[in-house]
């Protein structure tokens, strides 16, 4: 309805509130719209370029205002002079790995011009110009042919036939090789191609393997690669220090109604940032993480701020660890309605990042790092409070930079716990990048056809991701393990986790 001076209310109490209640409508409006301007035409990325005077423009102005050594400069200035190897102009291309194959193709100059013009001698060969381009053939089918000769003895037929018994292979009596095995998951679970693509691309080899087909093998994989899937979740609760968590939807479809889908929950959690386990859950409710986190106890959780992890944090004594990254999103989101004071928040939580940015590129372990958080993140954190709970404004309340200043301060508690240990996170970025294979895979493949193919997806995001996380050819890992899994002895199962695969795979891989 739209407002006229007839309209108004003649009191000024009563304008007042009409005054205070289109002002904050105007402020929300204008947050909305830069916030989808933003994502229409600005970079996703949170960088911020300060907008505050003079001394606070650069880092280094910003811890000398509270009083906090400059992370990676000396306290005091010394004349260094060194001498450097000028590089080689070129155009800066990274080199081609040596271990690549090499197809020689020798350009030599006709007969004739080995003959010297001048003198008639016959010219030496004194050495080769050595050009290299990088080549690619597609994928090539071929057809391993096991042949098993049979012998028998000629007077004794009661001894039967001899013959040699086949490989391990994933799937007996299966017309699939390992290979094309390994480079089916790698391809739907790596590359988000789902299966009705790769049965397109098969065919353009004239190889006819329908998606049903691949969807039995996968099935058929994940039978064996559970165990693995299980030693990784016991040494999660095990040994790890720090466990993030999260969770994302997954859309599975619904068998007793046709073409509608159910929402579930993909839960990952990584384990010091070297070990991803993911568990597929149909709600999230809190009963998931609680289950799963059953047995680790009295060390650190971190999350974000949804109230399920809460019964685990209690029930398991864990100390309760937040993500710096939710809370400067929460302030970047709202930069454009009170940029002064907006970027002094930002400015001072990049300076947390700052410190772990030297203490990285130093290399110190953790106990050293706990150390430099000590001395140094702890006063920045000071003056975080200290600006959050003095902005030198009012804001207003159920403003958008009041709920940014609330919710930090309602986990200040959980975000303070960062210099208590050096193996711990400033943010939880490293789960959240793990959940990234799943967001694009929704895009291409759009559901998991069963919830038993939920499960199945969490056994292999679960060994995906983990090889990411610590180098690991993904592919080479699974030609490697896949004939191994079914017959390996269950005592030494975990050998198979990639992070142990790694410091024992064959000679020649990665």
């Amino acid at each position: 309805m739209r407002t006229t001076v007839g309209s108004l209310p003649s009191d000024i109490s009563s304008l007042q509130k009409i005054i205070t209640e289109q002002a904050h409508e105007i402020d929300t409006l204008k947050h909305e719209l830069s916030y989808i301007k933003r994502m229409l035409f600005g970079q996703k990325r949170e960088r911020h370029n300060p907008s505050v005077p003079e001394e606070q423009m650069t880092l280094e102005g910003l811890f000398k205002q509270i009083g906090v050594s400059i992370p990676g400069f000396a306290e005091s200035k010394e004349h260094i002079s060194y001498d450097r190897r000028k590089p080689k102009k070129g155009h800066g291309r990274k080199a081609i790995p040596d271990d690549l194959h090499r197809e020689k193709h020798i350009l030599d100059v006709p007969e004739e011009e080995k003959i010297c013009d001048c003198c008639g001698a016959q010219k030496k060969h004194i050495g080769d110009d050595i050009t290299e381009e990088l080549e690619y053939k597609p994928a090539v089918f071929f057809v391993n042919q096991y042949i098993k000769p049979k012998y028998a003895c000629p007077n004794c037929s009661e001894q039967g036939v001899t013959m040699a018994t086949m490989p391990a292979r994933p799937i007996e009596k299966g017309v699939a090789g390992v290979g094309l095995l390994a480079y089916i998951l790698v391809s739907k679970y790596v590359d988000h191609l789902p299966l009705y693509r790769l049965q397109q691309m098969f065919m353009r080899y004239s190889i006819n393997i329908n998606r049903s087909t691949m969807s039995g093998w996968i099935a058929q994989i994940c039978s064996y690669l559970k165990v693995i899937y299980e030693a990784m979740h016991r040494e999660l609760i095990k040994d790890s220090f720090l466990i993030q968590a999260d969770e994302t939807t997954l859309k599975v479809l619904d068998k007793e109604t046709k073409d509608k889908c159910e929402l579930g929950y993909l839960w990952p959690y990584v384990g010091d940032g070297k070990l991803a386990v993911f568990e597929f859950k149909d709600s999230r409710a809190k009963a998931g993480p609680t289950d799963f986190l059953s047995g680790f106890t009295e060390r650190y959780l971190m999350s974000d701020g949804y109230a399920g992890y809460g019964e685990v944090i209690r029930e398991n004594r864990l100390k309760h660890l937040m993500c710096w990254a939710h809370a400067r999103r929460k302030f970047f989101e709202v930069k454009d309605l009170e940029p002064e004071f907006v970027s002094k928040v930002l400015s001072h939580i990049g300076m947390l990042y700052a410190i772990e940015k030297t203490v990285t590129d130093e290399g110190l372990d953790h106990v050293e790092r706990g150390k430099s958080r000590k001395e140094k993140s702890v006063p920045v954190l000071n003056a975080i409070n200290e600006l959050l709970r003095n902005p030198g404004k009012i804001i207003l309340p159920n403003n958008k930079v009041s709920d940014a200043i609330v919710y930090t301060l309602n986990h200040w508690q959980q975000l303070i716990r960062l210099p208590e240990d050096g193996r711990l996170s400033i943010d939880n970025n490293l789960v959240e990048n793990s959940i990234r294979p799943v967001a694009l895979g929704r895009k291409n493949w759009l559901f998991a056809g069963s919830p038993e193919g939920a499960k199945r997806m969490a056994i292999i995001y679960s060994l995906v991701v983990t090889c990411k996380l610590n180098s690991i050819n993904p592919y080479e890992y699974f030609y490697d393990i896949l004939p191994k899994v079914a017959s390996y002895p269950e005592s030494r199962i975990s050998d198979l986790i990639p992070t142990h695969w790694k410091n024992r795979k064959p000679e020649g891989m990665g």
